[in-house]
């Protein structure tokens, strides 16, 4: 199992406990999701990270709290771990997509 950034920012004291919940949920939805997914499927795979990054949208910027630069790359950081812990190959993906590895959540990124 990847470590969450949720772990760090409790250790750190950053974030409300309200929104730590929230964003676990968004990435234990996320995980769940690509256990479950055809790994032979770019459709697929993009689906799950466009719904892990729209569940983070609306969580942004809830309980006064928004996600800063290093929440940001942290949370990135974390899809890209989940997406190659799960046996998908990032900038193979991101090749086909005809986008930089970096730049996989941005199509949907509000954060």
């Amino acid at each position: 199992m990847i470590t969450r950034p949720t772990e760090n920012w409790r250790h750190l004291g950053t974030c409300p406990n309200s929104l730590l919940g929230q964003v676990d949920q968004a990435l234990l939805a996320f995980e769940t999701e690509l256990t479950a997914l055809d790994h032979t499927s770019d459709q697929a795979i993009m689906a799950a990270v466009e719904h892990v990054v729209v569940a983070l949208n609306r969580i942004d910027g809830t309980d006064d709290h928004s996600f800063d630069t290093i929440d940001r790359e942290e949370l990135c950081e974390y899809i890209d771990h989940a997406l190659t812990q799960t046996g998908i190959d990032v900038e193979a993906l991101a090749r086909r997509q005809g986008i930089d590895p970096a730049a996989l959540t941005d199509r949907w990124r509000d954060w």
